[in-house]
């Protein structure tokens, strides 16, 4: 009889912590820590905003939408979102979810830990569906997977685009339409996103963007190593008086960025 009373404690108490969840967690109280722990990183410029936010049994989330705001702009939307909590971080005292979502007709998946750490994964988003990409006067399509890792601060992305395409009718970068792939990484720390490396293959050749982005405003260069014999007349031209040495050329892409 003492083991079936011992047996019963832990039960009693998972009903009483789902009770509390239930009952004693407002849904509030949760939207204003989730977007508290984005607003709250120092010298940051974002916003997160948590739409149609419930509670489910079993200390699960779900959301209409997470909003991410950069400089009162719209930058990123994820979608029927889920956040299981995990309590396999207890240990290290850190409050976990287990999430996933879609970006666009892409899922997105990951663990988050609050405040603000954690690791997600994404696979075959639209870009046409990131906003943050939508200021640029260029159109950009393709599908991109990436895995991103947030801790101290500091977030590092990885990604790859298989099916690039751009319509750079309104651009002034060289041959910016001809590039079919790109891959590459970057991190964002407080105001700014370092370019650590984002390379472009296409049929006419290849090229290297470097430089970072620091409060709105662009400080980058584009390296430009063409296949001899692939380009027109014209793009010879228009890339010509960017020439460092035979073969490579490097383009200066500065200034602010498109409001």
């Amino acid at each position: 009889m003492k083991l079936k009373y011992i047996m019963l404690v832990p039960a009693g108490l998972l009903i009483l912590l789902v009770l509390l969840w239930t009952v004693a967690v407002p849904v509030d109280l949760i939207r204003d820590r989730l977007e508290s722990a984005v607003a709250g990183q120092a010298d940051g410029n974002a916003a997160l905003s948590v739409n149609g936010l419930r509670k489910g049994i079993f200390f699960t989330l779900y959301a209409d939408s997470l909003d991410l705001k950069i400089d009162n702009r719209p930058a990123l939307m994820i979608t029927d979102f889920t956040g299981s909590f995990s309590p396999r971080y207890l240990a290290g005292k850190k409050l976990a979810f287990d999430i996933k979502g879609k970006m666009g007709r892409g899922d997105v998946s990951g663990i988050l830990k609050l405040p603000l750490e954690g690791s997600i994964k994404t696979d075959r988003a639209e870009l046409s569906e990131i906003p943050y990409l939508k200021r640029f006067d260029t159109g950009i399509n393709g599908h991109v997977s990436s895995d991103m890792t947030i801790k101290d601060n500091t977030i590092k992305i990885v990604f790859n685009v298989p099916d690039l395409s751009i319509d750079d009718s309104a651009s002034v970068v060289p041959l910016l339409n001809t590039f079919t792939k790109l891959q590459g990484a970057l991190t964002v720390n407080d105001n700014t996103i370092h370019v650590d490396s984002i390379s472009l293959e296409g049929e006419k050749g290849y090229a290297r963007l470097k430089g970072s982005i620091s409060g709105n405003v662009m400080a980058l260069s584009l390296e430009l190593m063409p296949v001899a014999g692939k380009l027109t007349s014209l793009e010879s031209m228009l890339i010509g008086k960017y020439i460092t040495s035979p073969g490579y050329y490097t383009v200066p892409i500065n200034g602010p960025l498109p409001r």
